[in-house]
């Protein structure tokens, strides 16, 4: 195998990989930001606070999550 072939074969695995790690963080993220909306609208359902309140939350709340997951993969910079 020459090394042109090699090195293709390799790009190819890494952009499988880069791919797959990519589509593992949008499902982990649409999961954790669905989570958190289900949470806070069923408390605010439950307790009939203003819904201000609950807007303000929920851009807290994905805020902080982005925040604090940046960090994990170097993105944050």
């Amino acid at each position: 195998m020459s090394n042109d072939t090699q090195r293709s074969a390799r790009s190819g695995r890494g952009l499988v990989r880069t791919v797959a790690s990519g589509l593992l963080r949008i499902f982990a993220d649409l999961l954790a930001i669905s989570l958190w909306v289900l949470f806070l609208t069923l408390l605010f359902l439950e307790t009939g606070w203003p819904r201000w309140a609950f807007y303000a939350l929920l851009v807290v709340g994905v805020g902080g999550y982005v925040t604090v997951t940046a960090a994990w993969t170097g993105d944050g910079d």
